[in-house]
């Protein structure tokens, strides 16, 4: 037979028996139509209900005391019961209970009901009018037949008849005085499930013969070769009839137990499929409060799935000054907008890491939202690729400082700042004056050494508004922004931090390499020539700036190096 899995909605709304979900304190979670009418109620009339509405008043609290006892400590929970209906009519019922989990980790029971009402009546006709038991009984889908004291089979519905052909019985026996006990004594060479229960069966039956009970059920499979069945048994003795009388019946509960099964099953995929997400996965209810999270969730936090689960605490893994945009995104999720967010979310040590959140509402059949799912993916490692990728695009891999594609952005940017503010600014070409040598004598690593420290002491004699660039090999560049409106002070200025710089750059290197294994040092003395461009923003482009102090450095270097010059825009002289 092929499993199919339906939701759960869909197995309430097709069952043809009456089923409720209920939930610990006895409130009425989930139920079908098949229940409501059974009882006489409308769905709106019972959802959020306790269930004990109805019995009888004086039997409700005792009723809850089983309920609650059941969901606590298994068991069976079922049989016959005496109702009201929502006018008032009694009527009985026989249900049976099954515990099953909710999305929030307790214990629900689903209940499954008939209304036997009908059935009553003819058990205490029967012994009035055999006829009329006859017909009625061979009316009823229920496997129905009737035992004397001993066993002894005294009449059977057509049901039972088809059901024991069924099974392989031949329908003659009901001609002779055949006992029950025969057709249903368990076989000893036969051990598996189904003998399990038909073993507890026969005992079962024994005490309902003997009178020591009176009443039991059973569920059971008895499969064919090509069909999977399974039903129940139930067992009941006529109150005060004399001679006295057993009713067996046998409902086919297959439709029932498969529906259960592949409910069981889809909750079972469900549960292993979001437990081996690698993204974090929570449901929410709509006031923020975990049902549902997931192990990647709880790695990725660092709090544990009972820290997370109905604590009260909403995300504690939010950062609180967010707040107003979380309820702002929500909001819009409600509306069925998207629901996406970067957020940098807080680990249970303090610790932060960037995540992406994706939030959906999960809404019941009216369209009213009733939960939220998130995603969580953590991206530190897309975050560290990006900035990776930005800092070998735009910054020097060596010394960090950016390199000639950032420092022409920079140059645009002092020249744009000059167009609003009328001040100046200068650009400061450096190119070292003893570098080759280091590199010929000592190898590349102790020149890259050198180059390391040249930058750290251009960035200790500048603003942090400035910019300090590798230009390429052992030329750098500096471009001090925000300098006066008048072009003799601006040089001034600049003179005073390009000197700055020529004496930091002379001031001896103590770089340390490896001597026959053993780390030592050598000291090695670096000058500088230092071309300078003072600009403004009138007529002046980057290209310009950069051949103006390119000119300027080059003048240093032939008039004998560690000197500065300045190189003054033509509108500036």
């Amino acid at each position: 037979m092929n499993n199919i899995h339906m939701p759960f909605d869909e197995v309430l709304r097709q069952s043809p028996i009456g089923m409720a979900v209920i939930n610990f304190d006895g409130t009425y979670e989930a139920l079908n139509e098949v229940y409501c009418n059974i009882y006489g109620y409308t769905k709106a009339q019972m959802l959020g209900h306790c269930f004990t509405m109805v019995f009888k008043p004086e039997a409700r609290a005792s009723v809850l005391e089983l309920h609650q006892r059941f969901l606590k400590t298994g068991g069976i929970l079922g049989g016959e019961w005496e109702v009201q209906r929502a006018d008032g009519t009694v009527l009985h019922v026989i249900s049976e209970s099954a515990q099953v989990p909710g999305i929030d980790g307790t214990m629900r029971r689903l209940v499954y009901v008939t209304d036997i009402t009908t059935r009553k009546k003819i058990e205490r006709d029967l012994e009035a009018s055999h006829l009329f038991v006859h017909s009625v009984l061979d009316a009823l889908p229920a496997q129905i037949c009737v035992l004397d004291e001993k066993g002894i089979i005294l009449s059977a519905n057509s049901a039972w008849i088809n059901f024991l052909i069924s099974n392989g019985g031949n329908p003659e026996i009901l001609l002779k005085q055949t006992s029950y006990l025969d057709l249903c004594k368990p076989d000893a060479k036969v051990t598996n499930k189904g003998s399990l229960e038909a073993e507890l069966f026969y005992e079962k039956l024994l005490e309902v013969l003997a009178g020591d009970n009176n009443y039991f059920e059973i569920e059971y499979p008895s499969h064919l070769p090509d069909e999977r069945r399974w039903f129940i048994a139930r067992v009941t003795r006529i109150p005060s009839a004399e001679p006295p009388r057993i009713i067996v019946s046998h409902d086919n509960v297959t439709a029932l137990k498969v529906a259960q099964v592949e409910l069981h099953e889809s909750l079972t995929f469900t549960r292993k499929l979001i437990n081996s997400m690698q993204d974090g996965f929570t449901v929410l209810e709509r006031n923020g409060r975990a049902l549902e999270v997931n192990p990647a969730l709880c790695r990725m936090t660092g709090f544990m799935d009972t820290e997370l689960l109905r604590s009260g605490a909403g995300f504690p893994y939010w950062p609180q000054d967010e707040n107003d945009q979380l309820q702002a995104l929500l909001q819009r999720v409600l509306q069925g907008a998207e629901g996406e967010i970067e957020v940098s979310l807080i680990r249970k040590n303090g610790t932060r890491f960037p995540a992406n959140m994706t939030f959906s509402c999960v809404k019941d059949e009216n369209g009213y939202p009733i939960n939220y799912i998130a995603t969580i993916k953590d991206i530190t490692e897309r975050k560290r690729m990006e900035d990776d990728v930005h800092r070998l695009a735009f910054y020097d891999p060596l010394t960090n400082l950016p390199n000639r594609r950032l420092l022409h952005d920079r140059i645009e940017q002092s020249i744009a700042a000059g167009k609003r503010s009328g001040n100046h600014a200068a650009l400061l070409m450096i190119d070292l004056d003893n570098f080759k040598p280091l590199n010929d004598n000592f190898g590349h690593d102790v020149g890259d050494l050198l180059l390391i420290e040249v930058a750290s002491r251009l960035r200790s004699c500048v603003r942090e508004i400035d910019t300090v660039a590798r230009f390429g090999g052992d030329e750098f560049v500096v471009i001090i922004s925000e300098l006066q409106s008048e072009s003799g002070n601006s040089k001034n200025q600049v003179t005073v931090i390009a000197e700055k710089i020529r004496n930091a750059l002379c001031t001896p290197y103590m770089l340390p390499i490896q001597y026959d294994g053993k780390p030592e040092y050598i000291e090695h003395r670096c000058s500088a020539s230092i071309g300078v461009a003072l600009f403004n923003s009138h007529n002046t482009t980057e290209t310009q700036v950069m051949k103006w102090a390119d000119k300027a450095m080059y003048q240093a270097k032939d008039d004998g190096r560690n000197l500065i010059r300045f190189y003054v825009a033509p509108s500036l002289q």
